[in-house]
């Protein structure tokens, strides 16, 4: 009788928790990063050209995106978007040292 009181203990206990993760979606991004696509969008929208680098940067719970893209027109730029709500933040050019 032990292995059956200890079997629907066993049942009672993980029952709801197996339940608990069928209506997830496992390839949603987290609602902290369901943005990047459009900022990414926002980013090349602003300044047309090529991403070199995309970084995502994570401080006291909120996230951004870096993107360092290559403008067609040639100069650099730095832009920072929210992935809360898929804002840019900042644009920055960045300035090329070489002579």
């Amino acid at each position: 009788m032990k292995l059956g009181y200890g079997f629907l203990l066993i049942i009672a206990v993980a029952g709801p928790v197996a339940n608990a993760d069928v209506n997830t979606d496992r390839y949603s991004l987290p609602s902290s990063k369901r943005y990047i696509e459009a900022c990414g969008r926002e980013a090349l929208f602003l300044h047309p050209g090529v991403v070199e680098k995309q970084r995502v940067l994570h401080n006291h719970g909120d996230f951004w995106v870096r993107y360092e893209i290559q403008a067609s027109d040639g100069p650099e730029w730095l832009v920072l978007c929210d992935l809360a709500d898929g804002s840019v933040i900042r644009e920055q050019k960045l300035v090329d040292d070489a002579f």
